[in-house]
């Protein structure tokens, strides 16, 4: 649960961009639940990596899918976009700064790309990254209340319901 107005606003606008920013490495017939199965792939490589080893626990900030808000060519206004959410559980707000180190080398050894980060300096760690080869936005986010949580969101996909082409 989000504990700030300030907090939820800035990342539904992060997760949003999931929409536009990866359309040249996005394959277009990707489905809802395929884009899920990445995700959960994505967030448990990294946690898989991190020690002490956090128990995640899924968060309901972003369970339904949204409409993707900015079609490309190519793409139909009735695309979503799935994002997921782990809070990081059991690990002491004096590591958080080494679970973001973590976090970032993990990213990087998997071929990933970091494209911001902020509050290290404050040793309230927020990472941005992008995934290869297919650009679902990655994060590591620090929490008012002293928690972190990973989360993942796919480019556009088709819904479920669309049959592939």
């Amino acid at each position: 649960m989000f504990r700030t107005q300030g907090t939820l606003a800035a990342l539904t606008i992060f997760f949003l961009v999931g929409c536009t920013s990866s359309r040249s490495v996005m394959a277009p017939t990707m489905t809802q639940s395929q884009a899920l199965a990445r995700i959960e792939e994505l967030l448990t490589d990294t946690n898989s990596a991190l020690t002490p080893r956090p128990r995640l626990e899924l968060s309901d900030m972003f369970s339904a899918p949204t409409r993707c808000l900015d079609p490309g060519p190519g793409e139909s206004s009735d695309q979503v976009v799935i994002s997921r959410a782990y809070w990081l559980r059991d690990i002491p707000s004096n590591q958080h700064m080494d679970v973001a180190r973590q976090v970032m080398a993990r990213w990087e050894r998997q071929g990933h790309v970091i494209v911001g980060t902020g509050g290290m300096e404050i040793g309230r760690p927020n990472i941005a990254g992008e995934s290869r080869p297919d650009g679902f936005i990655l994060a590591l986010v620090w929490a008012e209340g002293d928690d972190l949580y990973l989360a993942a969101t796919s480019p556009c996909v088709l819904p479920d319901t669309t049959p592939e082409p």
